[in-house]
């Protein structure tokens, strides 16, 4: 029995604890919201404060740019370094002047044999798929360049296979075999 009581007493006295916590922070409430407004009256004025730098800033800036303007006028500045090829490029225009534009030549348009781009698709398997646009006379090196550009990891880094065969830098795609929309194997060393 004497537990028994002992434990409501603790229970009791627990329950006077609470109510008087509850009633200190109905009391703090006011103190609180109080606080809220002079937090709220805190970020208001730095919020004017920001505002008025930026004034200030906004002001030195077209002052420094009235100064620069000042100055061009003053110096004669014309946006080039030399003001010669300003005057050849006005007497080019006044005569109608076109430099001869070099004509392709039309073998290399329907040549068979002109390097054609193909696309190689490569997987790590990890997520990144990408397709990756090169010659077949290049070597596994040089895609592999193309491919750390487009990633973002060394080249030295990246192993290319194709099945269980590893493909080796100095040697070509087309040596390899590698066609236009092949997928190849990409692991990372």
């Amino acid at each position: 029995m004497g537990k028994h009581k002992s434990r409501s007493r603790s229970r009791s006295h627990e329950k006077k604890k609470h109510k008087i916590e509850k009633q200190k922070q109905k009391d703090s409430g006011i103190e609180s919201k109080d606080w809220r407004k002079d937090k709220i009256d805190i970020g208001q004025k730095s919020v004017q404060a920001g505002l008025d730098v930026l004034e200030i800033i906004k002001k030195e800036r077209q002052e420094d740019e009235e100064k620069l303007e000042q100055w061009k006028k003053k110096v004669g500045y014309t946006g080039l370094k030399v003001k010669a090829p300003l005057n050849i490029y006005e007497e080019i225009m006044k005569k109608n002047i076109v430099a001869p534009v070099k004509p392709i030549n039309p073998s290399l348009l329907n040549n068979p044999q002109a390097p054609r781009m193909i696309e190689i698709l490569v997987n790590d398997r990890l997520g990144k798929k990408e397709r990756i646009k090169c010659c077949p006379q290049d070597k596994i090196g040089d895609l592999k360049k193309l491919i750390a550009a487009k990633i973002g990891v060394r080249p030295e880094k990246i192993r290319l296979q194709k099945q269980h065969s590893v493909f080796k830098d100095h040697i070509t795609l087309e040596d390899y075999e590698i066609k236009h929309e092949m997928c190849l194997e990409m692991y990372y060393n």
